[in-house]
């Protein structure tokens, strides 16, 4: 059967963007040359190829074997240390090393470029246990409690306070290696719908800057409606509860507000230490959210990156990747990271377990090329053998062994 002109010419697009992805990346191999060159944020020349890495989740150490393993992959680049703020900080104030230097050595001495993730979005349990109070609590009074990520009030100082510092140790720790060619900061960062009583302060600090005067407050939300008009603000009630339209729009501003200040503040701390030949990024989950204002949040970043997760089988269309892949070039008018995608089927249960068809996951890879990503790295290396996330599989099987993927 003849194909129509629209496949051909889709097929010939195809064809061309995997050819120069191919290109690109055999430039980037590890154990060549080129792979010692810096990564260039304010270039882009280089495609980089990748994973993110826990070797502390494992079920046991096989640091070498991954990374021998990794160099057969063609893998360029690691994603790695993110969600291990317990380990970098095991007690109040004492700060531990040693079991990441191992990975970032062995995985330098491979030719493998590292990006390392700064904890903040995962507090540990003595935290926790000291700090309670930092957690998110949501309007109407839900307490996300311990256990979850990105769960901490951002604009909390206490919070703020642990998060400066064990930041600032590990970039004092690792600003001269020649392995880390950048940072990313926290991780999918959004305000998680907190509603603290530091957030309610904060937001009445807000309005007062923004609206000055109660009455032009008054006038502007229509306050005289249902006898809501407010004489002073220092009658400003909290937000539970309140269903006027302006109030609430007002409030998902100053909650996107707060996960662009955080995440500026969080870069402005990076910005102290990295190398001109490093960058700071941040990876937004699957943009644009209305959560979070992306556009906001670059204005700080050297980098955009996102975290595009897609169907499978019947469901791949390549629809959704090209659109967040538009989306996240527009925020800095150039090429930009995917920092995670998918690697098998994925899911925190087993019952959408759909592996991708033969040669799917290449097609993704080259539809983020078309679009202007300079790396595709996958989440993860390995699958996970416990916790939330153990049915979302990583390029290796529970079996850790070289497969389909």
């Amino acid at each position: 059967m003849i194909p129509c002109e629209r496949d051909r010419i889709a097929l010939s697009w195809s064809l061309r963007a995997g050819i120069v992805f191919f290109g690109l990346l055999c430039t980037a191999l590890p154990g060549k040359a080129q792979a010692r060159e810096p990564f260039r944020a304010d270039r882009m020349d280089t495609v980089l190829y990748g994973v993110a890495y826990y070797p502390e989740y494992m079920p046991y150490d096989r640091l070498e074997q991954d990374v021998q393993l990794m160099q057969k992959a063609g893998i360029t680049v690691v994603r790695i240390g993110e969600f291990s703020w317990g380990l970098w900080e095991p007690e109040d104030g004492k700060f531990a090393f040693a079991w990441m230097d191992r990975a970032v050595e062995k995985l330098h001495a491979a030719g493998i470029r590292v990006i390392m993730g700064t904890p903040t979005a995962s507090i540990p349990a003595w935290l926790y246990k000291e700090h309670p109070e930092i957690v998110v609590t949501r309007l109407g009074g839900q307490y996300l409690y311990f256990g979850y990520r990105q769960n901490s009030d951002l604009s909390n100082p206490t919070y703020r306070f642990y998060c400066e510092r064990v930041t600032r140790k590990i970039l004092e720790h690792y600003k001269n290696n020649p392995a880390i060619i950048g940072y990313q900061i926290d991780n999918e960062t959004s305000s998680a719908g907190a509603a603290n009583h530091d957030v309610q302060v904060g937001f009445g600090d807000y309005l007062k800057s923004k609206f000055k005067t109660t009455d032009n407050l008054n006038k502007i939300w229509g306050l005289n409606y249902w006898g809501q008009r407010l004489n002073d603000w220092s009658e400003l009630p909290p937000r539970d509860g309140i269903i006027n339209p302006g109030w609430k729009l007002e409030w998902e501003r100053y909650s996107q507000w707060m996960t662009t200040d955080f995440l500026a503040w969080q870069a402005a701390i990076v910005n102290e230490y990295k190398r001109p030949d490093q960058f700071v990024m941040h990876d937004f989950a699957g943009p644009p959210r209305p959560e979070v204002n992306e556009p906001e949040v670059v204005k700080t970043l050297d980098i955009a990156a996102a975290n595009p997760y897609h169907g499978t089988q019947d469901q791949f269309d390549g629809e959704a990747s090209s659109y967040v892949g538009d989306y996240v070039r527009s925020l800095k008018q150039t090429n930009y990271l995917i920092t995670e995608t998918n690697a098998e089927a994925i899911g925190w249960d087993s019952k959408e377990q759909f592996p991708p068809y033969d040669g799917q996951l290449r097609l993704d890879v080259y539809t983020h090329a078309a679009s202007g990503a300079n790396m595709v790295e996958y989440w993860h290396w390995h699958s996970i053998h416990y916790g939330q996330e153990t049915y979302w599989k990583g390029v290796l099987g529970h079996d850790l062994t070289p497969g389909r993927a």
